[in-house]
């Protein structure tokens, strides 16, 4: 996998295809960034379930301001540090459950990156989904890639649907924060 665009266009991105872990389709991560490409630049990011953090390095390479990356699994925190070494240091890395960092962040971010595990409980992604509300400030976008087949995911009044597509077995949402 490789950066699709920006400085970083061509670098290479280690991944990990696991049971646990599975990489976003190169098609997909295009299908969003050209959905979002002027709304990256100068955005604080924050990119939750990153694993291999191809689309914070992909926010990064597009001129995002600062990316946060959120991961629990070691294995993945160590791809994703390989992934952004020799990179700006306009980013951090957190080993820690997503659900504890969005309950805890004292930050807000412009640009909110979604990516959960196909197989995570909906009521969980339900839950996290309302959590992420108050770390979303007004007008950013919560970009939510789930499997097709997963039920639809809930969320408040807050939210503005911006965007819903399928793409192969993925499904996209993009949510504005109102």
């Amino acid at each position: 996998m490789r950066v699709l665009a920006g400085i970083y266009k061509s670098k290479k991105i280690e991944t990990i295809n696991n049971a646990d872990t599975r990489p976003m389709m190169s098609k997909v991560r295009e299908a969003i960034f050209n959905s979002i490409q002027f709304m990256v630049e100068e955005k604080d990011v924050l990119d939750l379930y990153s694993g291999s953090g191809s689309l914070g390095i992909e926010a990064l390479s597009r001129g995002a301001n600062y990316v946060t990356f959120v991961e629990l699994s070691k294995e993945c925190i160590l791809i994703l540090k390989k992934n952004v070494e020799n990179m700006l240091s306009n980013l951090s890395i957190v080993n820690s459950p997503v659900n504890s960092f969005i309950k805890n962040s004292i930050n807000k971010y412009n640009l909110i990156f979604y990516d959960p595990p196909f197989e995570l409980d909906a009521n969980q992604v339900d839950e996290e989904v309302l959590i992420i509300e108050n770390i979303l400030n007004d007008n950013g976008l919560l970009i939510i890639h789930r499997h097709k087949a997963s039920g639809d995911v809930k969320f408040s009044k807050n939210y503005e649907l911006h965007r819903e597509k399928n793409y192969g077995q993925s499904k996209i949402l993009i949510l504005r924060r109102i």
